[in-house]
């Protein structure tokens, strides 16, 4: 019994679904070997951050962990001759993690939802909060739940069933009935817990008596002061995400779903009866006031008499959502209730196309039933979701689920609901609810203000860069004019061109009353657009230089030299510029 008496002090509620981000910061070189420095954050802020440091040895651990996905890791392959060379280690380095690289080892883990969420992934970042054996604690905790009840019978654990990293499953015998099919699940309780112990007790007791046709009963259930302990019925199909991916749902969660080989997408029929029955369970949870905000489609079971909801006692025990993350982004969400409908569009999206939607909006949906597509729209479309989103009973209108209306109801589904709640559990539920939301508004406006400053940031950062730009630019322009003219001062202000003085000669117009503004136009030649103004009393050479000068005398004929060409074909008109740049310029 000494197992049972072992104690795990210095215990932290962490929202695991807070997104992790990670940049290597460096290489250091460690008793002959090398070790990366990476920098992890947890959420938007960036005081939640901490160092760790790893070989390319434990990179290839967490690869082998991670490669049952069945996902293609760029994990850079190891050098045995010559790995501590600089070059090589900064090559590495890059390839690991670079942030101006897209395709990189840490990145490619951290954006992948499956990957990032997974236990050797936490670890990895992590290993302060995710040391602690948490299959060895679930273990102790459903034992001593259970070793006064002779019904059940704990069996063979399923390790990492679902992607909750404190939720464990275990098979179960019901002495009564050793045919039954029986699920355990022991859970921790989550950030979000704020009802009294208490209240927790009467509430578990009062979904022990829950009905409803599309919602799958609890067969026991039972509260210790770390966590909760649930039995219920084992479907060999699996959840409804088990029946798209067409996998097997004891298999290891990251196996089934990180890179499935065959999906599918449900027919309208069903789509319109399952989405239908999921409803009309929010429905119910709503109307009664039990929070669920836990709905995605591995909590949904699919059986003879339709779809059926899994761990309505989630949001009880205070656990975060599955789209959290999601959800934080967006402003609107902040309701229980908002989340549910939110969760509900990704659902069905999800039953509708045979693969998850990986966005918190979706603004280009593929081709579909036009009722469909506009009920996808106003859950989903980006447009609804800066707007306070339709109630179910709202949906449960939609001209979607028309021919769901008319069906009759089968005999199985004729059992009236019911879930008895005292006015006392129903205050206190109504005040958990309050404080979750109040978490999740915090989360949201801190995220909003990230956002803003990286906005900011951004915008600071680009003006500068333009500046120096134009400064740099502005620096060459000038520097490139003080060399042409430098260049045009220094080779031709010393040249005898023809046999001539370069004094002032006769105009090229050799006419004397040529003393008002005109135009020379050179030969026929590619340089036809190129063209020499005579001006009475101001010179300027104008062909990318800002030379400007004034002649002495009012009157004076001086030409303008508009580009090489004609500096080189009209020797006149060179005369003429040489004799103004000797005595001018």
């Amino acid at each position: 019994m000494a197992i049972f008496e072992k104690k795990y002090t210095n215990k932290v509620l962490l929202d695991d679904t807070e997104k992790l981000t990670s940049v290597i910061e460096n290489a250091r070189n460690i008793d002959g070997h090398t070790e990366y420095v990476i920098r992890t954050q947890r959420g938007p802020l960036p005081k939640k951050s901490w160092r760790v440091s790893r070989r390319y040895n434990d990179f290839v651990q967490l690869n082998g962990a991670l490669s049952i996905s069945g996902i293609n890791l760029p994990l850079p392959p190891k050098r045995i001759i010559g790995n501590m060379e600089p070059d090589f280690i900064a090559q590495r380095q890059i390839a690991l993690q670079v942030r101006w690289i897209h395709k990189n080892y840490l990145n490619v883990l951290l954006m992948n939802p499956i990957l990032a969420s997974s236990l050797p992934m936490k670890k990895f970042l992590d290993p302060e909060n995710y040391t602690a054996p948490l299959h060895e604690i679930a273990l102790q905790q459903v034992s001593l739940a259970l070793r006064s009840d002779a019904n059940f019978e704990v069996g063979k654990a399923i390790p990492d069933m679902g992607w909750r990293l404190r939720k464990h499953y275990y098979t179960v015998k019901n002495r009564q009935n050793p045919k039954q099919e029986l699920l355990l699940a022991w859970v921790e309780f989550g950030p979000d817990k704020h009802l009294q112990d208490k209240d927790i007790q009467g509430v578990f007791k009062s979904l022990g008596s829950l009905r409803h046709p599309h919602i799958e009963p609890i067969v026991h259930q039972h509260v210790t002061d770390n966590g909760a302990l649930m039995i219920r019925n084992f479907y060999a199909e699996g959840t409804l995400r088990d029946v798209l991916c067409h996998t097997k749902p004891k298999q290891p969660f990251i196996k089934k779903y990180g890179n499935p080989k065959q999906t599918k997408s449900l027919t309208i029929s069903e789509i319109v009866n399952y989405a239908y029955q999921i409803l009309q369970a929010l429905g119910f949870l709503h109307e009664k006031g039990l929070p669920y905000g836990h709905l995605h489609t591995g909590n949904v079971v699919i059986t003879s008499n339709g779809a059926k909801l899994l761990d309505v006692e989630n949001g009880l025990l205070g656990l975060p959502a599955f789209y959290r993350p999601y959800v934080v982004q967006r402003r609107k969400l902040h309701a229980t209730t908002q989340v549910d409908v939110y969760a509900f569009g990704h659902v069905l999206y999800e039953m509708s196309f045979g693969r998850p939607l990986l966005e918190a909006t979706c603004s280009d949906l593929p081709n579909c039933d036009s009722n469909l597509k506009n009920l996808l729209e106003v859950i989903l479309s980006p447009e609804a979701l800066k707007q306070d989103l339709p109630t179910v009973a709202r949906l449960l209108e939609h001209p979607f689920f028309e021919l769901s209306r008319r069906a009759p109801i089968s005999v199985g589904l004729l059992e009236k609901p019911h879930c008895k709640l005292s006015s006392h559990l129903k205050e206190a539920l109504l005040e958990a609810i309050n404080k979750a939301e109040s978490r999740l508004r915090d989360e949201q406006k801190v995220a909003r203000h990230q956002k803003r400053l990286v906005k900011v940031q951004e915008m600071m950062s680009s003006e500068e860069e333009m500046k120096k730009r134009k400064q740099k630019l502005k620096k060459e322009q000038k520097l490139a004019q003080e060399q042409r003219t430098s260049n045009q001062l220094g080779t031709n202000g010393t040249k005898q061109m023809n046999g001539k003085s370069p004094e002032r000669s006769d105009s090229p117009t050799s006419t004397s009353t040529a003393t008002s503004v005109g135009t020379l136009t050179p030969p026929s030649h590619e340089h036809e657009s190129c063209f020499v103004r005579r001006v009475d009393g101001i010179a300027k050479q104008n062909c990318g230089t800002t030379t400007t000068a004034t002649a002495p005398n009012a009157g004076e004929c001086i030409y303008i030299i508009i580009d090489d060409w004609h500096f080189q074909e009209h020797t006149k008109i060179r005369e003429r510029a040489y004799c103004f740049i000797r005595k001018h310029l």
